[in-house]
C-alpha cells in the first residue's frame, strides 16, 4: 500500500510541478520536497562521526545502547520543523521514505538484524493512518538492506502529549506503555528508528523491552533532535 501510494505521488508530481518546502522555490525533475540549495544548507549533526555525541549521552543508562545518531538538528520555525510538520499532519507518506533515504548512506557502518520503528498505540495510527516512525525507518532498510521488523512489539498504552511535561515527567510518563517483546533476541542487534527525540524517554522505554528480551545491541537512530 505505501508504495502505491508514493507511485501515486510521484504521478500527481509529473501534472502538477512541485514546489521546496522551505523557499518555495519550483523544483526540477531530479529534486525531491527541498531545491538543491535548501538541501545542501540542511543543518546535519554528523552525530555518526562522533561516537560520544549528545544524543548518545541521553542513553548513557542503558549499556545494550552502543550508538544514538540523528540526522537533523531540530529547532523551531526551521527547515526541519517543516519537513517533519509536511509528513506527519500533511500525510506525505513518501517524505518519511525519502528523510530515511537520505539519512542512510551515512550510516554504512551500522551491521544490524533487524530495523524496529518506534511504534504508535492503535489509537493515534488508525486516526493518523500510518506510523511516520515506520516510514523513515523503511527508506533506511532499502538503502542498507537490513530487514525492517514491525511486529517485535506494541504500544499497549496512548499516553498525551508529552510537549510540556519536564524530562522526569516524560520518563515516569512512559512506564510500560510497550508490551514485553516475546521473542529471544539473543545474539541479535537492532536498530530503533525515531522521527525526531527530544529527552529519549520513548526511545529509552522502547530500548528497555529489547534488552530485556537479551538483544546484544542497539542502536538509536532519529531523522531530527532537540534539546
Amino acid at each position: 500500500m505505501i508504495n502505491f501510494i508514493i507511485m501515486l505521488n510521484d504521478f500527481i508530481s509529473l501534472i502538477f510541478p512541485q514546489n521546496c518546502i522551505n523557499c518555495e522555490q519550483s523544483l526540477n525533475s531530479a529534486e525531491r520536497y527541498l531545491c538543491t540549495s535548501c538541501k545542501i544548507d540542511l543543518p546535519i549533526t554528523n552525530d555518526q562521526q562522533n561516537p560520544e555525541n549528545e544524543l548518545f549521552q541521553k542513553f548513557a543508562f542503558e549499556p545494550k545502547i552502543k550508538s544514538a545518531s540523528a540526522f537533523l538538528y531540530f529547532n523551531k520555525k526551521s527547515v526541519v520543523q517543516k519537513l517533519l510538520h509536511e509528513l506527519k499532519y500533511k500525510g506525505k507518506k513518501d517524505l518519511g521514505v525519502t528523510l530515511g533515504k537520505w539519512f542512510a548512506p551515512s550510516l554504512a557502518d551500522i551491521k544490524a538484524d533487524y530495523i524496529i520503528p518506534v511504534p504508535l498505540h492503535k489509537s493515534k495510527e488508525r486516526r493518523r493512518t500510518f506510523n511516520q516512525s515506520e516510514l523513515i525507518a523503511q527508506g533506511i532498510s532499502e538503502i542498507l538492506e537490513i530487514p525492517l521488523k514491525t511486529d517485535l512489539l506494541k504500544r499497549i498504552i496512548a499516553t498525551k502529549t508529552q510537549t510540556k511535561k519536564t524530562k522526569v515527567e516524560r520518563w515516569q510518563n512512559l512506564e510500560n506503555v510497550y508490551s514485553e517483546v516475546k521473542e529471544d533476541l539473543s545474539g541479535k542487534s537492532l536498530i530503533i528508528v525515531d522521527d525526531v527525540i527530544t529527552t529519549g524517554a520513548t526511545v529509552g522505554m522502547l530500548a528497555k523491552r529489547i534488552a530485556e528480551a537479551k538483544a546484544d545491541n542497539i542502536h538509536v537512530l532519529a531523522v531530527a533532535r532537540g534539546n
